[in-house]
């Protein structure tokens, strides 16, 4: 089921609310290279240090050359509030979005620069997760905007520079590189559409610095989800006889082809690694209950049977990105998933991906979660 909305024939028109939404597009003729009053943190040798609560390590960005950068060319657009926009298809369909972890990401480093430049940061999920979210008022009508959505451009570029590891599998806050990320982005800034002092953008970057306590709090609430979820949530921790922040989760991503499609068969050589490494942690810890969280069922009956404490939840979930069709119960079971790891006193995630799991990762940083990320390939 598509949860894009309805009325589809305003996308099949340009609609005369994009026509008027071209708000300064030729902004002065000003070049995007204009170097007068530039920031004067550019031409310069920055390196930036911090300990990610999360992974434990201290980064160390590289000394970097930043490329020219003017954000006073985004005010001449008049825009004042920038809205990073969450839903299944971009481009006017011809872009997937990314994973809910992408998204968060995305969101901490929009919130870093409105807070440095002084924009107001908003966050808009235009799909069906909207539902099931406490706090989804805007300041304007979002149906009458959809063909202004539905337009939206992604950001494509991206900070990351290369994965970062110890000893070959533990996962590590990535290497970034920042000399083009600001100037990229004020040049993306100055194509889209303003409605009301409103831009609506998609930006997934790293956040360049450690992630503030304000910024967690603030998306702690944009996160709140309605009572019915909450509600759920409670009756899948008795179903388990799990606490709140009693329990700790061993997060298993076994990647899409398990999460998307038809393919559930695992290998025997990478159960037995998870297996493996499972027990090698277990061995090192005091006693606790573990709960599984995996991106499909097989993978938690397969841990259940060979580690017959671990408590396990079966329902159906979906990946919010890959511009999958977004069904309303999955959606639902995916987000109680999110919010069971955000009671968990820590979190332990295994995956097939060097990044990691952004889900389980971002969730973890939001909510200050002792996390560790191991890869298995």
């Amino acid at each position: 089921m598509n949860f894009t909305y309805k009325n589809k024939n305003t996308y099949n028109k340009k609609s005369a609310i994009l026509k008027n939404l071209e708000v300064h597009e030729k902004t002065q003729q000003k070049s995007l290279y204009d170097i007068k009053n530039v920031n004067k943190n550019i031409y310069k040798k920055l390196t930036i240090d911090f300990v990610d609560s999360n992974y434990g390590n201290v980064l160390i960005n590289e000394y970097e050359t930043i490329v020219p950068y003017n954000v006073e060319l985004i005010r001449t657009k008049d825009i004042k509030i920038i809205n990073n926009v969450y839903q299944s298809k971009y481009s006017n369909g011809a872009i997937n979005g990314t994973g809910l972890g992408d998204f968060i990401r995305g969101s901490y480093f929009l919130i870093e620069f409105c807070k440095k430049y002084n924009f107001e940061p908003k966050i808009i999920f235009n799909n069906c997760i909207s539902k099931f979210l406490l706090h989804t008022k805007y300041n304007f009508d979002i149906e009458h905007i959809q063909p202004l959505l539905a337009n939206i451009n992604m950001f494509h570029s991206n900070n990351f520079k290369e994965y970062n590891f110890i000893d070959n599998k533990t996962i590590l806050y990535p290497k970034l590189d920042l000399s083009n990320i600001m100037s990229d982005f004020v040049k993306y800034m100055m194509t889209t559409s303003v409605y009301n002092g409103n831009a609506f953008i998609y930006c997934i970057p790293y956040p360049i610095e450690d992630v503030s306590e304000k910024s967690k709090e603030y998306m702690r609430k944009i996160l709140e989800p309605v009572d019915e979820i909450k509600y759920n949530i409670h009756q899948c921790l008795q179903q388990v006889s799990l606490n709140f922040k009693k329990y700790s989760v061993f997060h298993i991503r076994s990647g899409d082809d398990y999460l998307n499609k038809d393919n559930k068969i695992f290998l025997t050589k990478y159960f037995e690694k998870i297996k493996r490494e499972i027990q090698y942690y277990i061995k090192s810890c005091q006693p606790a209950n573990y709960l599984i969280i995996a991106d499909n069922n097989e993978i938690k009956i397969l841990l259940k049977k060979n580690f017959p404490k671990f408590k396990i939840i079966l329902k159906e979930i979906t990946h919010f990105g890959e511009g999958v069709d977004l069904e309303e119960e999955k959606v639902k079971n995916t987000l109680i998933d999110f919010y069971l790891l955000s009671f968990a006193n820590k979190i332990i995630c295994y995956s097939i991906y060097k990044h990691g799991s952004g889900f389980s990762y971002w969730c973890a940083k939001t909510f200050n979660i002792p996390y560790t990320a191991i890869y298995i390939e």
